[in-house]
């Protein structure tokens, strides 16, 4: 008989006389042992259950295999003892001994419980820490643009040299990405974020000494911390698979989404101020202490998985010896997936809308509805407050409609990343048709506060996709999707000029906001039909390790040799 030991672990629930899993969905097992116990084998079998009182004691260990109808098998209760008759009038009562084997199976429970409870609390610990580190990311990303209007004037910057500084980081930025993802894949993200927070913070400290040095100085330093935070992303994705499962993927990425918003407000919020008042250079020593403080909060505490998760059995020998020609398959069976391409085009599609907006509405709140420069400043900020809300509270309504059941896994994606498009869809309509400042502003919190809902989208779905490929699958996504940034305020001018006018005729934004609200549309349709939150690399490494050493692997015996062995363990029993 084949069977696989499982240790009593959140993936299973223990009842008297039933082993079942807590939750069909395969993508919330915990380990990949628990995946084995479900996908290997075909027959149920436990160890002997003895009643305990009114429990159950579970000996030692549970044997289980996977069955068909959900990993259940009832086994009859033991016969009820019959009740003990009176005691005759006057006769001594006796006292039965207290039944310090119950006591041990419910002082057992308790710390199964608790132990449960410890390992959730420190994964979202870790959400905490990933949404920080995310925001801090984002904070010294965005700080540059700030920072150098008080940069052009004292350096006497012109225009093309303030556009050459601004895409110096993102000329850098989209180099490491797939890199990246692979590093983060094989050594663990927490080295890789840390790693990131250093150089961010330095570059960032060492800004007015490159100033000073000249503006060649200024766009290599501004790459070189473009190229170096470039893997983050990816490995703020792979540490985030690491820790969670279930529920807690939406509510990780979600809260991902929230600190990405939280350090963009940081940034633009706070830099004007303190540069105005005390120095750029200031503010910029100012952005690199907090940065570094963080990386220390980082070292501290950051993990890149938990300290019980299982060491992978697949040997790196056995991996190197996979001929490459199967590998470079296998990669592109990955990367050509559907469920893998629908979370490609959702990506790109939230891109191409979001820098849309982010590098064109300046220009529409100033020459389309003559708004002032402080007033244009306001109206950006309040959309992005409103995300920053609508991120907390998406964040813990899908994770308790998934822990309630009403909406499984797959079915969070698909219900928030529709609401998402559709809603922003429907909120770039109404901007075309709005006419004053203040409602354009309430159509802009209305687009921002539902694309926040992605982190339960195709933000979740990178968690999904892969269980041995995450960093990779996520830096070439945000590839991609870089590229889609790129691309979105080329085809805007294109689409403004198609009028004749430059631009500068409501008509023409008109049409540019419908042709944005399509490509959601569009995005939408992919991305609902082709998700999925079944890994399409599960099988990898088995079939990696099958194809190596086939002459050890494991020989199946047919019927007859299993009804002969069944018959032997009658007779001897």
């Amino acid at each position: 008989k084949v069977s696989v030991q499982v240790r009593h672990c959140s993936c299973f629930a223990f009842t008297p006389g039933v082993v079942k899993l807590r939750s069909p969905d395969l993508s919330s097992l915990c380990c990949c042992s628990c995946v084995a116990a479900v996908r290997s084998l075909s027959t149920v079998h436990t160890t002997e259950l003895q009643p305990v009182g009114s429990a159950w004691k579970v000996h030692e260990s549970v044997y289980m295999t996977a069955a068909a109808n959900g990993l259940t098998q009832r086994r009859p209760r033991a016969a009820t003892p019959p009740p003990p008759a009176a005691p005759a009038p006057g006769s001594p009562v006796s006292i039965p001994a207290p039944n310090l084997a119950e006591k041990q199976v419910i002082t057992n429970g308790k710390a199964v419980k608790k132990a449960e409870d410890v390992a959730e609390s420190e994964a979202i610990l870790q959400i905490y820490l990933l949404s920080g580190a995310r925001g801090i990311f984002q904070t010294t990303r965005i700080c540059a643009g700030p920072l150098l209007v008080s940069m052009s004037q004292e350096y006497g910057y012109s225009t093309e040299d303030k556009g050459r500084i601004l895409s110096a980081f993102a000329a850098g930025y989209a180099f490491t990405q797939v890199v990246g993802g692979m590093a983060a894949d094989r050594f663990g993200g927490a080295p890789v974020i840390q790693f990131g927070l250093m150089t961010s913070a330095l570059s960032l400290c060492l800004l007015p000494v490159a100033a000073d040095a000249g503006l060649t100085e200024v766009w290599w330093l501004l790459w070189l911390m473009g190229l170096t935070q470039g893997p983050t992303y990816p490995a703020q994705l792979v540490t985030t698979a690491q820790w969670v499962s279930g529920s807690l993927r939406s509510y990780a990425s979600a809260l991902g989404a929230a600190g990405s918003t939280a350090g963009a407000l940081f940034a633009l919020g706070l830099t004007p101020p303190v540069a105005s008042r005390l120095g750029w250079r200031a503010a910029a020593y100012l952005m690199g202490a907090a940065t570094l403080v963080f990386a220390v909060i980082w070292q501290f505490y950051g993990r890149s998985k938990p300290a019980q998760a299982q060491v992978k059995t697949t040997s790196a020998s056995a991996e190197q010896s996979v001929p490459w020609q199967l590998r470079v398959w296998k990669l592109l069976r990955i990367f050509t997936a559907l469920p893998v391409l629908a979370v490609y085009f959702a990506h790109s599609t939230h891109n191409f809308v979001r820098y849309f907006l982010t590098g064109w509405m300046p220009t529409y709140y100033h020459e389309i509805l003559h708004a002032s420069a402080d007033n244009t400043a306001v109206q950006l900020v309040i959309p992005d407050v409103v995300g920053l809300l609508m991120s907390f509270v998406s964040a813990h309504i899908g994770r308790s409609l998934q822990q309630k059941g009403t909406l499984s896994a797959l079915g969070v994606r698909r219900v928030f990343a529709t609401i998402s498009f559709l809603g922003a869809a429907l909120g770039l309509v109404a901007t075309a048709q709005a006419t004053t400042i203040q409602g354009v502003t309430a159509c802009q919190c209305f687009v921002h506060g539902l694309a926040t809902l992605q982190g339960l989208g195709f933000g979740a779905s990178y968690l999904d996709v892969s269980k041995h490929h995450n960093g990779l699958i996520t830096g070439v996504g945000n590839t991609i999707a870089t590229a889609a940034s790129f691309a979105s305020p080329v085809f805007a001018s294109y689409v403004l000029t198609l009028g004749g006018q430059g631009g500068m005729s409501p008509e023409d934004w008109q049409r540019l906001f419908l042709a944005f609200a399509a490509s959601n549309i569009l995005g939408v349709i992919i991305y609902t039909v082709f998700v999925s939150v079944d890994p399409v690399d599960d099988d990898e490494r088995s079939d990696a390790t099958l194809s190596v050493n086939s002459k050890d692997a494991p020989k199946i015996p047919d019927s007859s040799t299993m009804s002969a062995q069944s018959n032997g363990s009658k007779k001897q029993q």
